[in-house]
């Protein structure tokens, strides 16, 4: 006879959970083996049982491989450690090198970082990988493989050259890498992320304008109470143009011009120039020295660097412009990056300006710049934002800068619609300021295509970062009085300025270098001209100018030269819009010797005294 069906279906469900409960445990008993579901990764391996941390602890000793799965792929690791958090596990290697995989879903795509910090004397990590059964591998035409997985293509942000034999290469140089979702392949038209305001030159003008003019009231407000240099050098540079400019160098507090938020780059206008001396030559040791090795180790991360060539350029170092040229010339379009993208776009300009001899090196990434640029774009159609997703976070100030580098490119190369995708880039950013002129630092994006400001936590840095209102002027340079590097002109020989005239140039004449200097009538500012050879003397006004120590103590024009660094530095109070340095060479063994003052030389202005 039959027994009834009920109790049966119930003896074999009691039967199940007890094989089920025994697998369970001997999986857990035996060397500790997990498998956790981490975001929307899942991790397996082995606790080490001797260690003493507690199961339901985030951080572990592990012993053996681990497994991680992700988007079809398997990677294989044999780390020492795991720290785990919500969507991150984090892994100790031997010798200490810190392997960090983040899952994060931008928008409805989810994607998987690897982030490496290596330890000291280690240089690369190879983590081995392999395709799930249930997963599909194509080889694209672009050097690119795409792994199918339950119906949706994954790629890594790389080409395949980083991979090596199933081998996953991170460097230093190359310590970050992702896997996600591979776009669909659309047609991409910029028009269909330009805003309103940044259609046309003259809207998007009107714009920044108003951004101009709501800010420099803010600075104006706030310059003697708190100040940095970049909002000094804003204000100061805003006050030329409007004609204040005394009462904003009168507005420097005290605490400031003393203080360590001080650099060279603000001597322009305020002086200090013993200061300044010693921290405008080490600084530009230290600069010429890191962007020089980059270009020697054949890295091309001197790309990150601002308007590199012409930095190169106008210090006379025509060998690592030349360098670095090569550099590009032999670069894979395909291995381009996203952090590099705003300084090919400056590259190409400082090519054209440069006029540098033979074909512009920057003009074959310029696609696969735009290409990249295109696959990253996001618009939030509810606030209105067209900005670039880089390394899964969305970066406002790199944002900032790739709108201003696009603009520029895409102006000079007559392409209207990037241009004006340039410009949306650059009015989303300001389109987020607060009342002080600052933006968020950082923005998350939300499944539903929102864009929040970022909360905090490792992929996305300090919540509450922001990016101040003349930071972002800097990157801007809207001002012609804006410190910079000025190149003499051919005939200076090598020569350059430190300024913020907003034009100088050089005449060389029988044994002397004629120097034009253009600033407003009857203002005042500073001058570093570097590459200046030991002289006989110096004219201003057409006059003969002692040198004296102390010639920022009065109302008058004065220099001094450090001869070790052959720099002369000079205090400039303009009688005319264009003024002229007249440096004499043929008198020998003839440099003045320190007088008191050069009231002798301009009686009428020795009167006044300025302490500032």
């Amino acid at each position: 006879m039959r027994k009834p069906v009920v109790p049966r279906i119930l003896g074999l469900l009691a039967l199940y959970c007890a094989v089920f409960f025994v697998l369970v445990l001997l999986q857990f008993s035996k060397k500790g083996n997990f498998t956790q579901l981490i975001g929307s990764m899942v991790v397996s391996g082995h606790y080490r049982l001797d260690a003493g941390v507690p199961a339901d602890s985030n951080e572990h000793f592990l012993t053996g491989d681990v497994k991680i799965f992700f988007g079809g792929l398997e990677f294989e690791l044999e780390p020492e450690y795991l720290i785990r958090s919500d969507d991150t596990a984090q892994f100790i290697l031997p010798g200490g090198t810190e392997l960090a995989f983040t899952t994060l879903s931008a928008g409805s795509r989810p994607e998987l970082h690897i982030d490496a910090v290596f330890a000291e004397g280690q240089h690369e990590v190879k983590i081995p990988i392999q395709p799930r059964r249930s997963s599909v591998v194509r080889d694209g035409a672009d050097g690119q493989f795409t792994i199918l997985h339950n119906g949706i293509q994954y790629q890594f942000s790389r080409t395949a050259y980083a991979l090596e034999n199933g081998q996953l290469l991170l460097t230093p140089d190359d310590a970050f890498v992702s896997y996600r979702v591979k776009p669909e392949h659309r047609p991409f038209s910029p028009g269909d992320y330009i805003l309103a305001q940044a259609r046309n030159s003259q809207t998007f003008n009107e714009a920044m304008t108003r951004w101009r003019d709501q800010n420099f009231s803010y600075w104006s407000q706030t310059i003697s109470l708190r100040a940095d240099d970049d909002t000094v050098i804003a204000y100061s540079g805003e006050a030329l143009r409007r004609g204040t400019y005394k009462a904003a160098v009168a507005a420097a507090s005290p605490d400031f011009l003393a203080g360590p938020r001080r650099t060279y780059e603000s001597s322009v206008f305020l002086g200090g120039m013993d200061r300044a001396l010693r921290s405008f030559t080490a600084a530009e040791r230290e600069k010429i020295g890191r962007i020089s090795r980059m270009i020697n180790e054949k890295s091309l991360d001197f790309l990150k660097e601002s308007h590199v060539l012409d930095f190169f350029s106008v210090r006379g170092y025509a060998n690592l412009v030349n360098d670095g040229l090569g550099l590009i010339r032999g670069m894979d379009p395909a291995a381009l990056s996203m952090e590099l993208i705003p300084g090919i776009f400056e590259g190409y300009i400082d090519f054209r300006q440069l006029r540098i001899q033979g074909d512009n090196p920057f003009e074959q990434l310029i696609n696969q710049a735009c290409f990249l640029v295109s696959e990253e774009i996001m618009r939030d159609t509810e606030k209105d934002l067209v900005l670039v997703s880089h390394n899964g976070r969305i970066d406002m100030e790199f944002n900032f800068h790739l709108g201003k580098t696009l603009w520029v490119w895409a102006e000079s190369a007559g392409n209207a619609d990037w241009a004006a995708l340039g410009r949306s880039l650059m009015l989303s950013v300001l389109a987020l300021r607060d009342n002080t002129g600052a933006a968020p630092a950082f923005l998350e994006l939300a499944e539903n295509g929102v864009m929040t400001e970022a909360s905090g936590g490792a992929a996305n840095h300090t919540p509450g970062a922001r990016i101040s209102s003349a930071k972002i002027y800097r990157i801007l340079n809207p001002g012609e009085y804006y410190p910079h590097a000025a190149n003499l002109g051919p005939a200076s020989n090598g020569i350059w300025a430190w300024t913020a005239s907003p034009l100088v140039s050089a005449v060389q004449e029988e044994g002397a270098l004629n120097i034009s200097v253009s600033f407003p009538i009857n203002e005042i500012h500073y001058v570093m001209i570097r590459g200046v050879r030991p002289f006989g003397k110096i004219q201003l006004y057409n006059i003969d100018y002692r040198t004296d120590p102390q010639f920022e103590r009065y109302d008058s024009s004065g220099w001094v030269y450090n001869a070790q660094d052959q720099i002369l530095v000079l205090k400039m109070k303009h009688r005319q819009t264009v003024e002229h340095i007249k440096i004499i060479f043929d008198i020998p063994d003839s440099i003045d010797t320190p007088d008191e003052t050069n009231a002798a030389n301009e009686t009428e202005e020795a009167s006044g005294i300025n302490e500032g």
